[in-house]
């Protein structure tokens, strides 16, 4: 990885047209990240684990009635049933932790990925609801990792540690479908 930035700096340096074009694609890919990843405020951590959490549930509903692929159904079905069952334990991990809970409905980021994705069928369907999910799953991931390796609130800190495990097996499982 240090090679890897020594070789991408030095082009950058050598290249001033390259640098934009450098910065966005490392920005954009997940695999050149580094291990420790930024923690977010408790009630940031709070507000985007639900909305993360109701967006992989509604996104994977739609899958299951508009897909017509047996293995995106499958893991749209996963995704329901593992979803729900964080749902239980995230809130439950809320109110241990005496916080306040958050809305109970989509942000607008993540509403406007639903209604994207409800315009779509079959395979346009299949392609934009795989490409979401990943992208989803990175970002969840490391949320994620980043409270549970830092968070402020030791409660939360343990439901992000005992989550982890499972959104990092979507994130694989998506990423192999892809």
């Amino acid at each position: 990885m240090l090679r890897f930035a020594v070789v991408s700096l030095a082009l950058a340096v050598a290249t001033p047209a390259l640098t934009p074009a450098l910065t966005l694609s490392l920005a954009a890919d997940p695999a050149t990240k580094q291990a420790s990843a930024p923690v977010a405020p408790t009630a940031t951590f709070v507000a985007l684990a639900a909305f993360g959490n109701m967006f992989e549930i509604e996104s994977s509903k739609l899958a299951l009635d508009r897909s017509n692929a047996g293995p995106v159904k499958a893991f749209a079905q996963r995704m329901v049933d593992d979803h729900s069952a964080g749902a239980v334990k995230f809130k439950e991990a809320v109110l241990e932790a005496k916080l306040a809970m958050p809305p109970d409905k989509l942000d607008a980021k993540h509403q406007a990925i639903v209604d994207e994705l409800a315009d779509k069928q079959g395979g346009d369907f299949d392609e934009a609801y795989i490409e979401a999910q990943y992208k989803a799953h990175v970002e969840t991931v490391d949320l994620f990792k980043g409270y549970a390796q830092g968070g402020e609130d030791t409660r939360m800190r343990a439901f992000a540690a005992e989550l982890l495990p499972t959104l990092q097996a979507h994130l694989d499982h998506i990423a192999k479908m892809r």
